[in-house]
């Protein structure tokens, strides 16, 4: 899997997957700590997390980070399992509409944090 990207798109990738993170964070806030939906959203922020920190190193930002094999993994998943669902509501939108512009830029932060979770996976290998 290889990332050809431009400084735009990790841009709009940083942004849109913010937006996810801000999103989540005000979830987190509302379900009941324990349930299957606080873990998942949990999850999901720090997959979120994740992606940022790699976009901002991709980016050249300076600063030291690590992350383990299981957390990259866990992210990944987590990835692959958001991206799916707004692929499946996808076509309930209008082309055009503002909610199938999110979805579409969406779609594509989570490739490029896919992208770069799985490079920086090969890396530590």
């Amino acid at each position: 899997m290889s990332l050809i990207c431009s400084e735009v798109e990790l841009c709009e990738a940083a942004r849109a997957i913010s937006s996810a993170l801000m999103k989540s964070e005000k979830v987190l806030l509302k379900v009941r700590e324990g349930s299957p939906q606080h873990r998942l959203t949990a999850e999901n922020i720090r997959a979120f997390q994740i992606a940022l920190a790699l976009i901002r190193h991709e980016q050249g930002a300076q600063g030291a980070f690590a992350f383990d094999k299981d957390e990259l993994l866990r992210a990944r998943e987590a990835f692959d399992s958001v991206r799916s669902r707004v692929e499946k509501i996808l076509p309930k939108f209008a082309a055009g509409t503002p909610q199938h512009t999110l979805a579409v830029r969406r779609i594509r932060a989570f490739e490029i944090a896919v992208c770069l979770i799985q490079r920086y996976l090969e890396n530590k290998s």
